[in-house]
């Protein structure tokens, strides 16, 4: 599945306080060539999620460091039916196969049946978050989409 992107780097101030250094891809409108929500009517109706990545910097620091888990870079998920606290739990790895997350619980309750069934989905990390530009990634955010394969296309 190709997805239209652009990519930026900016600071973001939460609705808690403080900053945020962003630096990523921003999923786009192909018609409008608006900045689509994660949200957005146009991508819920092409099965698309936009989530961030549950515990990549509170128990995946060091995984989340690597270049492997930069922006625009494949994901893998995978079922993890025998966790103790959720049966419905997806794994999120990077292409170097550390783990770098969790999908949140609510999607992972509605994904897990469909992983089981053997159904195609696909992950790519969107952007990253930083406190300033020079500090450590403390947090992902993805892109899932129900494919065998999804790609950004950046003009």
């Amino acid at each position: 599945m190709l997805v239209d992107a652009g990519y930026e780097e900016r600071y973001w101030y939460p609705d808690d306080g403080g900053q945020v250094w962003v630096a990523g891809y921003q999923l786009i409108d192909r018609e409008s060539g608006r900045y689509l929500a994660r949200d957005a009517p146009e991508l819920a109706a092409r099965g698309l999620r936009v989530v961030s990545v549950a515990g990549a910097g509170r128990h995946h620091a060091d995984a989340i460091e690597s270049e492997a888990a930069a922006p625009g870079r494949p994901l893998e998920l995978r079922r993890d039916p025998s966790n103790e606290h959720d049966a419905n739990a997806i794994a999120v790895h990077a292409g170097d196969g550390q783990q770098v997350g969790w999908v949140p619980r609510e999607l992972a309750a509605e994904l897990a049946p469909s992983l089981d069934a053997g159904d195609d989905w696909s992950a790519i990390v969107l952007r990253e978050q930083r406190r300033s530009p020079r500090d450590p990634r403390h947090g992902l955010t993805m892109l899932l989409a129900p494919a065998a394969e999804l790609e950004l296309k950046v003009p």
